[in-house]
């Protein structure tokens, strides 16, 4: 072996130590997230509490319904006007101007500030969203093209980023290499010390959180189109089927009743939904029964004229997207279509609730802010116009429990940014455009892009 594959192996197995250390895995009880377990990153400073908490495991974990279940997949929707997007008082206009800084640049021209720069201001105390925009970011930050080839010779006297982000706090700590194609899903269920992950390559992927390295790698015959986690369930979406598989009694089911790829997923109100190419949204409810924990129920028809690609519950509302560029809103009671959003103009891509608000993404280079106008009519308060297509929206609370937005472009940048404000805090970089993006505990996020890499990151908590 020449010096140079040595040198490349101790790379290598550095970034595999990185998940040293971070799980335990006790199969008598539900895990429990130490605060000293970071994928061997130490923290700038210490966490106020975790950034994104593990929602309760409300669906399955009794096997019945509980009650009401109020948490969307992401950021939690405020208790008030019954968990419904709040009504349009006129303040929170329209702003035209586009969110810049959006553009990734690998450049060797010096970049006019630190990347890892102060923000300009903490969140906005109005509750208004994007009610005062103080423009654009002063400048771009690039990332430099020899350090991602591996032979920067300035070190830390170049004036380019040598980070995969310009978010202080924010670190990639891991790589995991295997996937030859886009990520579809990206899942941590509770109760397992493995990660899952699925790729239109037709493979699904469990990887080792203590070593990082993939244990087990299964042909899935078929294209995986979603995949997502609930309590101790993974949930696969395949052509005309859903399988699920519980990780702690390796319960391995087959669910009927889809027709078409299943491109997205979602769990609400004791229900899984599965969307799929035809455009239509298959129900199955959760129930007490061991050898029968999920009864198909129905197949909402009829609705959206193509496929479905994203969901979010939000209150006693699901909301759907589709290539037919409509976001539809249902009833979780009634399972009844009570609302046809027809504001983009182009494929929906991803959907997410904050406070009392909807958030939508699309291929039309837009992100629309949606709130109850005085009829009860989900109206657009806000539309911000970005210089490309949005790909996938995330949100969390961070180390002081104010909100942030993950926003992922074409172009592979993701904006990070405070709400309500949409002060931009910084950037994550990537190769190819990042499709998915999973929360995890302790600040860790789970990011996979179209080539099939699915990278590991650590958010510190901040100060702001």
């Amino acid at each position: 072996m020449d010096e140079a594959t040595k040198l490349e192996s101790v790379v290598q197995s550095a970034k595999v130590s990185c998940f040293l250390n971070v799980y335990s895995m006790n199969h008598k009880a539900l895990r429990r997230y130490s605060n000293g377990r970071t994928f061997g990153v130490e923290r700038q400073q210490d966490f106020a509490a975790d950034i994104a908490p593990r929602r309760p495991y409300v669906p399955y974990e009794n096997r019945v319904n509980k009650g009401p279940n109020k948490r969307s997949r992401n950021l939690v929707w405020t208790a008030s006007e019954g968990n419904r997007p709040r009504k349009n008082d006129n303040t929170n206009e329209s702003v035209k101007s586009p969110v810049s800084g959006t553009g990734h640049c690998v450049s060797n021209q010096p970049r006019k500030n630190g990347a890892n720069g102060p923000r300009s201001s903490s969140v906005s105390g109005t509750r208004g969203l994007g009610s005062r925009d103080n423009g654009s970011p002063k400048s771009r930050d690039c990332v430099c093209k020899y350090w991602k080839a591996g032979n920067c010779k300035n070190g830390e006297l170049c004036q380019f980023l040598h980070s995969w982000s310009s978010l202080p706090g924010l670190v990639m700590v891991a790589t995991l290499e295997g996937h030859k194609k886009d990520l579809k899903g990206i899942a941590l269920p509770v109760g397992s010390d493995k990660l899952f992950s699925a790729s239109s390559d037709g493979t699904l992927r469990i990887w080792d959180c203590h070593t990082g390295q993939c244990v087990h790698t299964i042909n899935l015959q078929a294209e995986a189109g979603s995949l997502i986690s609930e309590g101790r369930w993974v949930f696969l979406g395949l052509p005309n089927a859903v399988k699920a598989f519980n990780v702690q009694t390796s319960k391995d089911l087959h669910l009927n009743g889809v027709v078409g790829q299943v491109h997205a997923m979602t769990v609400g109100n004791g229900m899984l939904f599965a969307g799929t190419s035809s455009g239509s949204i298959s129900v199955w409810k959760a129930t007490e029964t061991e050898s029968d924990p999920f009864t198909y129920l129905t197949s909402l028809e009829g609705h959206h004229s193509g496929q479905v690609t994203c969901f979010i519950v939000g209150g006693q509302r699901l909301y759907s997207g589709s290539v037919d560029k409509t976001i539809k809103v249902w009833d979780l009671n009634t399972l009844q279509c009570t609302m046809t959003l027809r504001q983009h103009s182009d494929t929906i891509t991803s959907l997410l609730c904050w406070d009392q608000y909807l958030f939508s993404s699309s291929l039309d280079g837009t992100i629309k802010i949606w709130a109850c106008s005085d009829n009860g009519i989900l109206k657009v308060t806000n539309t911000r116009r970005q210089e490309q297509s949005v790909h996938a929206l995330c949100g969390i609370n961070d180390g002081d429990g104010k909100p942030i937005m993950f926003s992922s472009y074409q172009n592979g940048t993701v904006s990070i940014v405070d709400l309500p404000s949409f002060e931009e805090r910084g950037k994550m970089f990537s190769t190819h455009t990042i499709g998915t993006i999973t929360i995890g505990p302790e600040g860790l996020l789970f990011s996979g892009d179209k080539s099939g890499k699915l990278r590991v990151w650590n958010l510190a908590g901040t100060k702001a």
